[in-house]
């Protein structure tokens, strides 16, 4: 019996999409590595941009 056009048999869908999730994962924690290896470079360190810098006090 067909249930809204689906078949009988199941479609395999974790194995052919394997690589692609796998290189997902790896890209993403490779970027996340590198930016925090950026965020805490001497050159970045003290950008009023980086998240990690020292908030300066306010004047007032």
């Amino acid at each position: 019996m067909s249930f809204f056009g689906l078949r009988a048999w199941s479609t395999p869908v974790f194995r052919p999409m394997f690589p692609f999730f796998a290189g997902g994962v790896i890209t993403f924690c490779l970027i996340a590595k590198l930016q925090n290896a950026m965020i805490q470079a001497p050159e970045y360190a003290n950008d009023p941009r980086n998240p990690l810098a020292k908030a300066k006090q306010s004047s007032h």
